[in-house]
């Protein structure tokens, strides 16, 4: 289990996280949320270590990790089937078929809409078969139908295969609906962790975003609204 171990970071006199602890729940779906500027993606980066705490510790690293980006350059011009067996000689035919990539195959990525291009990317990272898959705001620049393919898809395969997941999600509704756990990055900078029902909680919310929140209950969902 990766455990964060009273970590401490600062950008020069700007603390990040100061004895932040937590533990990230095996083989299920964790959403990071919290306000923009909060730290979310600097946590990614210690878990990554591509920057270091300045005190305290990240124990339970898994060995293979694989992370997906909001947005994803290529190096040199590639189609869909040679970025996905970079690393595998072959195809994840469920993977194809719930990301709808079949009829993409042999089309350049460079060629393909936005939203085609995060679904290749998604297939890209899940072809390594990850123990880890860190998701940075993956569905940011999605529009409604391509962040449902990815987020279906993504729970389904997480939900077959047992891998586990830490997400940042800007949209509660998804976030909560998406995850079994909440990692929350609230306003004093402290990291709150708990399920999604612990964690679904209209004033803890509201402070956190600095925003009137309210939860409403439609057609069977728990919705996160801001109060008109």
């Amino acid at each position: 289990m990766l455990t964060l171990d009273h970590i401490s970071y600062a950008i020069g006199n700007k603390t990040i996280f100061n004895d932040a602890s937590a533990e990230l729940i095996d083989h299920e779906i964790t959403c990071l949320i919290g306000p923009n500027g909060i730290g979310k993606s600097t946590l990614f980066n210690l878990i990554t270590q591509s920057i270091q705490p300045e005190s305290g510790q990240i124990i339970g690293i898994p060995d293979k990790i694989a992370l997906l980006a909001q947005k994803n350059e290529l190096f040199e011009p590639l189609t869909v089937r040679e970025l996905l067996t970079i690393q595998r000689d072959t195809l994840d035919e469920e993977v194809l078929n719930l990301l709808q990539l079949k009829q993409l195959l042999d089309r350049p990525i460079e060629k393909l809409s936005g939203g085609q291009r995060q679904l290749v990317w998604l297939g890209y990272v899940l072809h390594q078969e990850p123990d880890l898959l860190l998701l940075d705001e993956p569905t940011t620049y999605l529009d409604l139908y391509y962040q449902q393919i990815f987020l279906k898809a993504l729970t389904t395969l997480q939900a077959q295969r047992g891998f586990t997941v830490l997400m940042i999600l800007h949209d509660l509704t998804q976030a909560f609906s998406n995850s079994q756990n909440i990692w929350l990055i609230d306003a004093n900078k402290q990291l709150i962790t708990g399920s999604v029902t612990e964690l679904m909680d209209e004033r803890l919310l509201s402070e956190t975003f600095k925003l009137p929140l309210s939860i409403v209950e439609h057609a069977g969902q728990r919705l996160i609204i801001p109060e008109l």
